[in-house]
């Protein structure tokens, strides 16, 4: 850099802009305070090329002069760009028109390039730092970082750190730059746009965060541990005459170690050798049953405790959690700290997320997605006249491979049967799954399945079709265009049935997972440009939450219900992709 200004006006950020104008995007970076956006500030934006950068003071410069940074066609470049976003959002509010950015992220495509090839090269994970040393030949040092925790002003910065600032922006745009021939080698431009888009919907999540009602949470933890400590009572007069004593007279049974339990079923005479659900319960003794009870209070119990709660922002009073856009090989997106997935969707917890006063929530999901998936993918006939027609395809399904007529009221259990097949085609299910699903012997799972595609044999050649060419290739695709290569289980001697099930899953939750981002993409525009009181606050692979003001829910709804149908379309053409919605004061399917 030839000069280390840190410029504070409107003029300096337009001629700087217009002297870049010709460069292919340009890259931007931010340096903060600290992590949190709803108690750190933004102190320097950095914009550049290979070759100019501009600092600029963010607590000086008025919004209107970044405002042109994120128009028009330009792309502008980050590393985990949601981070950025998300303290720009915060900072600036809706000043800069974020929602009209083109946006890429270094780190997103990254991902993308090296989805299951991480192997073919030498990389230290996902950090700029990795990909500028790799890339560029660029050492950064991050330890130069700290100097910025904690600072209120630039003024307290030193040239060290004013010449970092200017290093991060200039190592972004080299290591796009090298990115960006390889993503089109390897037909990821598509993808990598959808994945560089969706940063600003993730960016929404994570600041906006989920409501909740802190105190029916916890009216609803002291029910689930009223229940823990009565299944204990029960587990323990089931086990009252294998177990030891202690000087109390109370059971020495460990019932958190599987060898300790597996002995003691042994002495009532339950022969299992594992302690899953489903085997427990398929030996209908009582003592099993109780076990299952115990440990799925214990499991609500640790999973819903006072550590969840203490995600709660004592700022915000609404719990903000980590999501990681490409969380799977599969492009699914994964959420920690907390893990807003794993909530079941009958769960009382789910209701403790609620909406502010004068505000409803909106839940959307697409309905049977992997179906309507598999239906485009094979194009066979019953799938896509049934689905188009808003029919029952389990019913249908069961129908044809059992010959009865079958509803949710007649013969149910031949529907779930099918149900069970239907669902787990897209995880890649074999017979041994199938079978554990079910609790039916191996040899009944594969007559079902052998059933199943004699009644449909373009479902078989779909899957065995995708799987072969897949792994004649190396590579599987969804129809988007995101790639999972199978160099590194490969190398790492997976089995070939492993291999196989990847194959025949990845297009299909693939194809979920970009349809849904895709969605998610031109939701946050559509309410932004409707200009509705309205945003993202959960999303739950292809299930969407949208927190309303009550007198804009239902433009808001129509709005959900239009843009995610529409970003289904895109991909999928044989059928409809269906969305259900509810518009409510909790979160709730």
């Amino acid at each position: 850099m030839a000069s280390l200004e840190v410029v504070r006006d409107a003029q300096k950020v337009a001629e700087f802009l217009a002297s870049v104008s010709s460069a292919p995007f340009l890259a931007l970076d931010t340096e903060t305070s600290g992590l949190d956006p709803h108690t750190d500030i933004v102190l320097l934006i950095q914009f550049g090329t290979a070759t100019q950068q501009l600092l600029v003071d963010a607590q000086a410069i008025p919004p209107a002069a970044l405002r042109e940074v994120f128009r028009g066609d330009r792309v502008v470049v980050m590393h985990n760009a949601s981070f950025d976003l998300k303290m720009l959002w915060s900072a600036y509010g809706d000043a800069l028109d974020l929602t009209k950015a083109r946006v890429a992220d270094t780190q997103g495509s990254e991902k993308l390039l090296r989805n299951g090839r991480k192997s073919d090269v030498v990389l230290q994970g996902w950090s700029l730092k990795a990909l500028a040393e790799r890339y560029a030949g660029m050492e950064l040092d991050k330890t130069v970082r700290e100097g910025f925790v904690g600072v209120r002003s630039i003024s307290d910065l030193s040239d060290a750190e004013l010449y970092y600032a200017a290093r991060d922006v200039e190592a972004t745009w080299k290591v796009f730059a090298e990115q960006l021939p390889q993503l089109e080698r390897d037909g990821l431009m598509r993808v990598s746009a959808l994945e560089g888009a969706a940063q600003l919907a993730f960016a929404q999540l994570e600041l906006k965060g989920a409501p909740i009602d802190t105190d029916g949470w916890r009216a609803q933890l002291q029910a689930a541990q009223a229940g823990s400590a009565e299944a204990r009572k029960n587990l323990d007069r089931e086990f009252w005459e294998v177990s030891d004593r202690d000087l109390f007279g109370g059971s020495t049974l460990n019932y958190e170690s599987d060898e300790e339990v597996l002995a003691a079923l042994g002495r009532l005479g339950v022969s299992v050798t594992s302690l899953r659900r489903e085997a427990l319960l398929a030996t209908g003794h009582p003592a099993a049953q109780a076990l299952v009870a115990y440990r799925e209070h214990q499991k609500i119990v640790s999973t819903y405790g006072e550590g969840f709660l203490a995600h709660v922002h004592p700022k915000t009073g609404r719990i903000h959690p980590r999501f990681k856009a490409i969380g799977a090989l599969t492009g699914r997106v994964s959420c920690a700290e907390p893990n807003l997935q794993n909530i079941p969707s009958d769960s009382a917890f789910r209701a403790c997320f609620r909406a502010p006063a004068g505000r409803k929530l909106i839940t959307a999901d697409y309905a049977g997605a992997e179906l309507r998936i598999i239906a485009e993918m094979s194009k066979d006939p019953v799938f896509i006249r049934t689905l188009a027609g808003g029919g029952d395809l389990h019913a249908i399904v069961a129908s044809r491979m059992f010959g009865k007529p079958v509803s949710k009221e007649e013969n149910p259990e031949l529907r779930a049967r099918a149900k069970a097949i239907n669902f787990g085609l897209a995880y890649g299910m074999g017979a041994g799954g199938l079978a554990h699903q079910l609790g039916v012997p191996e040899n009944e799972a594969e007559q079902l399945l052998e059933r199943y595609f004699e009644q449909f044999p373009k479902i078989r050649g779909f899957l065995e079709h995708a799987a072969a060419k897949a792994l004649r290739a190396g590579v599987a695709q969804t129809l988007a265009g995101r790639r999972y290569w199978f160099t590194d289980m490969r190398r790492d001697g997976r089995d070939p049935g492993s291999l196989t099930r990847v194959a025949k899953n990845m297009p299909i939750q693939g194809t979920n997972a970009d349809i849904t981002k895709l969605a998610m993409v031109r939701i946050v525009k559509a309410l932004a440009e409707a200009r509705l009181d309205a945003f993202l606050v959960n999303m739950v692979h292809d299930e969407l939450v949208v927190e309303a003001a009550e007198g804009d829910a239902e433009a808001a709804r129509a709005i959900i219900v239009r843009e995610m149908m529409s970003a289904g379309a895109e991909l999928v053409k044989a059928v409809p992709m269906t969305v259900d919605v509810k518009v409510g004061d909790t979160w709730s399917k």
